[in-house]
């Protein structure tokens, strides 16, 4: 009985068929969150870069608006770069909060300065895990030229 033990434990220990899946069982995980990790950052380099854009067309709509005479005041600059935001093609979520500060004094002689600031929170790929995805903050000026 003990040569019979023996040898089954021979047998056991070169025998390789189960290490394949046993091993795709350990590793698996691993690659997966990492895989995830590197879709998650790219969705928040995505919407940072989509910030930048959504800034510069609310930038351009109001010196635009400006030099056509139309007054334009803060809160419809915010209220144009939610829309522009929240609306193709950057789809943000309603997540996005939007500021715009008039600062004063200028530091263009001549010219209106306004701050505007974009928060957003990009959605996350990785909730099974408890990640809690940071706000991405955007800022840039603008400037109003009186003529």
């Amino acid at each position: 009985m003990h040569a019979q033990i023996k040898s089954f434990a021979r047998r056991l220990v070169r025998e390789d068929s189960g290490t394949t899946i046993i091993e795709f069982a350990i590793l698996a995980p691993a690659i997966i969150g990492m895989m995830l990790g590197v879709m998650q950052i790219g969705l928040s380099m995505q919407s940072y870069n989509a910030m930048r854009s959504v800034a510069a067309d609310a930038a351009r709509m109001a010196t635009i608006e400006y030099q056509k005479k139309n007054e334009i005041q803060n809160w419809q600059i915010r209220n144009r770069t939610k829309d522009i935001a929240t609306g193709a093609p950057y789809l943000f979520q309603n997540s996005v909060v939007v500021t715009v500060d008039s600062v004063t004094p200028s530091r263009v002689s001549g010219a209106y300065e306004k701050t505007l600031t974009i928060k957003y929170t990009p959605p996350t790929v990785i909730a099974l895990i408890d990640f809690v995805q940071p706000e991405i903050t955007y800022s840039r000026p603008i400037f109003l030229i009186d003529e």
